[in-house]
C-alpha cells in the first residue's frame, strides 16, 4: 500500500466564504509545492492534514485510515510546522529539540547534526524568548527534521531565513524526502526546484496539478 493522504468529497467554508468545494485529491509519498493566491486556503489545507482543523463535510484519510484530530495516532506520522507556532519561551533551543526527540525515539547525534547544519550551535543554550525571529524559526524547523515521519508539512518555512539558510533547509529536506513525503507552501521559491516538487495550485476551490 502506497503511503498517502486522501481528501474525499471535502468541503470547507469560513463565514459563508467557500474555501474548498467537493474536493477529492491524494498526496502520495513525494514532494509537493502548494501554491495559490492569499486567502485561497493553503494554510487551512495544511492544518486539516495535521488534524488541527476539520472539514465541514467529507473525510481525510492517512494510509486509508480516517484522520479525526491532532491526537489521532495517524496524525503522529505527520510532522507539521505552521508559519507562526508558539512554543514555550522558557525552554532553551536544545531543551526544546530534546523534548521533541523523546517522543520520536531519535538519537542525540541526530539532534546535534541538525543543530550544526542549521548553524544553531551558538544559540542552543539561549532561551526561546530571547531569540531573534530567524533563530526561533530555525529551531521550529529543526523540530520537523528529527525522526522519520511519513509526511513533513511546512507552511512558509523560509520566512525569516536568509538565502544560505533557505538552501541548507532545502538540502536537508531533499535528503529527508528519501523516506518522507513533503508538502510545503512558500513565496520564496528561487531554489524550490531542488526538491523537484509537484506543483499543486488551489484554483476555484479545488487542487490542480500544474504541468
Amino acid at each position: 500500500m502506497e503511503i498517502s493522504i486522501q481528501f474525499n468529497e471535502m468541503n470547507k467554508s469560513f463565514e459563508n466564504k467557500k474555501i474548498f468545494s467537493d474536493l477529492s485529491y491524494s498526496f502520495y509519498h513525494r514532494n509537493y509545492h502548494l501554491i495559490g493566491k492569499n486567502g485561497s486556503g493553503k494554510s487551512t489545507l495544511l492544518r486539516m492534514i495535521a488534524g488541527l482543523d476539520s472539514p465541514d463535510t467529507g473525510s481525510i484519510f492517512v494510509n486509508n485510515k480516517r484522520l479525526v484530530g491532532g491526537s489521532n495516532l495517524n496524525a503522529k506520522k505527520i510532522f507539521y510546522i505552521p508559519d507562526d507556532l508558539a512554543i514555550y519561551p522558557f525552554l532553551t533551543g536544545k531543551e526544546f529539540l530534546s523534548w521533541i526527540a523523546r517522543a520520536r525515539t531519535s538519537t542525540p547525534d541526530e539532534i546535534n547534526e541538525i543543530i550544526d547544519r542549521l548553524g544553531l550551535n551558538a544559540s542552543q543554550n539561549t532561551h526561546i524568548e530571547d531569540m531573534s525571529f530567524g533563530t526561533k524559526k530555525k529551531f521550529l524547523l529543526a523540530s520537523a527534521l528529527i525522526g522519520q515521519p511519513e509526511f513533513i508539512i511546512l507552511d512558509e518555512p523560509f520566512n525569516g531565513l536568509d538565502k544560505d539558510s533557505q538552501y541548507v533547509l532545502l538540502s536537508i529536506l531533499k535528503e529527508k524526502s528519501n523516506h518522507s513525503g513533503i508538502i510545503l507552501t512558500t513565496h520564496h521559491d528561487s531554489n524550490i526546484d531542488l526538491l523537484e516538487p509537484t506543483k499543486v495550485e488551489i484554483l476555484k476551490n479545488k487542487l490542480v496539478d500544474m504541468r
